[in-house]
């Protein structure tokens, strides 16, 4: 079983060993609050469970330009594990931090973090 799979493709590089955090968010109706009057809440879910995955690699320039090219795309098929279950969700990347570790020998390690995004 993959950790990580998009557009059915598992990269080379895995993410480093705290780089794969996975976050479950619920969205609600701008009608959700508190009554006034006894102040419970009043909850209108629209959507529930939407899979943030967090990432994180650190790797050669080529191997980190291999992840980037996985997800150069708006919209992209990715298959992960939840709870030791295979899920494939459409997603989408967010902005992506690339900064360069180390240098030895003359090769440079880069670490590249970002988020995939349930649609």
């Amino acid at each position: 079983m993959s950790v990580l799979k998009i557009n059915g493709v598992e990269p080379s590089l895995k993410p480093l060993k705290n780089g794969y955090r996975i976050t479950k968010s619920d969205i609600y109706s701008d009608s959700t609050g508190r009554s006034a009057e006894t102040g419970h809440l009043l909850a209108y879910p629209v959507r529930k469970n939407i899979h943030t995955i967090e990432l994180e690699f650190l790797g050669t320039d080529s191997e980190i330009a291999e992840i980037e090219s996985l997800i150069d795309d708006t919209s992209l098929s990715v298959t992960f594990l939840d709870n030791g279950t295979e899920k494939t969700c459409t997603m989408y990347p967010s902005d992506r931090v690339k900064s360069v570790e180390v240098i030895q020998n003359g090769i440079a390690r880069q670490r590249l973090s970002f988020s995939l995004i349930e649609y």
